[in-house]
């Protein structure tokens, strides 16, 4: 997994808290927050497509 590719941090409100969405060559998309850089949660395009879709719906907001 060394080969990681981040998008720029998703920051709201000007936090430093960050969430950064990556993908491996082979195309796993990747999750980790920028606080804690070390701590990666792989998932499948299929289960990232689920979650921001969820997202989009307002279907997590609960958790914020």
């Amino acid at each position: 997994m060394s080969e990681i590719r981040w998008q720029e941090p998703l920051c709201a409100n000007g936090g430093n808290a960050c969430l950064q969405i990556g993908h491996t060559a082979t195309g796993t998309p990747i999750l980790r927050e920028t606080t804690r850089p070390d701590e990666l949660i792989a998932t499948t395009r299929e289960g990232l497509r689920n979650l921001i879709e969820a997202a989009k719906r307002g279907d997590l907001d609960h958790l914020v």
